[in-house]
């Protein structure tokens, strides 16, 4: 007589953790690549600062350089989003990163061997900020094929933290480096963080989905991407956002050293401290989306909340009687303006068709091109009434805006 079978219990069911978009292999190489890149980004921009500065001594050519490093990626990064329509984009992510890379390692040399010159920084930041036009939009529009997609918003959002935390540690990284040994150690460490992440992306296995070009040439793909956008309210009001929280909100920035100096009487430790307290508020703001991102409900309603709150707490810090007043209204705005704005990225991607990826996560990538132009308009302001007044009112419409869509974008809000 044989014994009954005896039964055995059913493996317990295995729950998505706090962060499921790291579950995923392609993801994980991804992430760490994208951690490596921060660094060799900051490290790059602190390094070609520095020589610039001690090879001329003059503001002058500082300006030259903000020049080389911004105008190239605002005018080509809608290119690179119709390239990353048309192309592999983990290629054309290694192809424009080998590029930058390549740059990079040109200037070290140029540097260690004390032949560099101002031009050489200049023509080399340029074509840095050319490359990275295609590497951004790239970048973007790749997420979605790392992960499953109901981890798509814990992707986006772990996606942040190396950017937010980046800025904090990686100036601070390049800045000692620099300091212990030259900004020629600067260089190395960007350059070689570079091609280690690129190491990295080489072993990501992916299957590639983007459409031939169909030979349509660039402009009409182009003209598809603005078309898109500006006829679909949702995408138009979430670009939108962007571009108005770029000019109005994050302008902020330009005149924060009068309040530090001017207004605290803080000098420079308390200018860093301002800087600094916004970024650990960003770090909170993107680990706390990565923890809620499958909890949300209703995102359009939290998003928008994030908005007003950014807005209302720049306003607060407008009006800062102290430092440590200032600190904690900074600090709650880089929470929410974050949340905010990772949650505006996760949106786009889920609902965009991925065949306009690329475009449409180009033009969502334009908005931040727009804070240096809103600085122009609050250092204005702030020469003309005062410093709080322009930070006042960029706060102020960036509130308003925010309130206005949480009454009336029922579109937005059902999110």
């Amino acid at each position: 007589m044989h014994a009954p079978p005896v039964s055995q219990p059913e493996p317990p069911i295995r729950r998505p953790g706090a962060f499921p978009a790291l579950s995923a292999p392609n993801f994980r190489l991804y992430l760490i690549g994208l951690v490596l890149y921060v660094i060799g980004y900051h490290a790059e921009y602190v390094s070609f600062a520095w020589l610039v500065w001690q090879l001329s001594h003059d503001p002058l050519f500082l300006g030259y350089l903000g020049i080389a490093q911004g105008v190239p990626v605002t005018l080509l990064q809608i290119f690179g989003g119709v390239f990353a329509d048309r192309l592999p984009r983990l290629r054309l992510l290694m192809s424009s990163q080998l590029a930058t890379g390549a740059c990079v390692a040109t200037a070290f040399v140029l540097t260690a061997t004390g032949l560099v010159r101002v031009e050489h920084l200049l023509l080399l930041s340029a074509l840095t900020s050319t490359f990275r036009a295609f590497d951004l939009p790239s970048r973007m529009a790749m997420v979605p094929e790392l992960v499953e997609r109901r981890h798509l918003a814990n992707a986006v959002a772990l996606g942040s933290i190396p950017w937010q935390s980046g800025r904090i540690v990686g100036p601070a990284i390049a800045g000692m480096l620099i300091a212990a040994l030259s900004a020629a150690a600067g260089l190395g460490l960007s350059a070689g963080a570079y091609f280690l992440a690129i190491g990295l992306y080489s072993r990501i296995r992916i299957a590639s989905t983007a459409p031939a070009g169909g030979g349509q040439g660039i402009l009409r793909p182009l003209v598809e991407g603005f078309t898109f956008v500006a006829r679909n309210s949702l995408f138009s009001s979430l670009t939108g956002l962007t571009f108005f929280n770029s000019f109005f909100g994050m302008s902020y920035v330009t005149v924060l050293p009068i309040f530090a100096d001017q207004y605290f009487g803080a000098g420079s430790s308390g200018y860093g401290a301002l800087q600094g307290v916004s970024g650990v508020g960003a770090v909170l703001g993107t680990v706390a989306i990565a923890f809620l991102s499958s909890r949300l409900p209703r995102r359009g309603k939290v998003l928008l909340c994030g908005g007003a709150g950014t807005g209302l707490a720049l306003a607060v810090f407008s009006q800062s009687p102290s430092l440590l007043f200032a600190l904690v209204a900074l600090g709650l705005m880089g929470f929410t303006n974050t949340l905010y704005l990772t949650l505006v990225n996760t949106v786009i991607q889920e609902k965009v068709p991925d065949r306009l990826r690329g475009r449409v996560m180009a033009i969502y990538g334009m908005g931040w091109t727009f804070i240096p132009v809103g600085g122009i308009l609050a250092g204005a302001l702030a020469a003309a009434l005062s410093a709080r007044f322009a930070v006042l009112l960029g706060g102020t419409m960036v509130a308003a805006l925010a309130l206005l869509l949480l009454a009336f974008g029922r579109r937005l809000r059902a999110v």
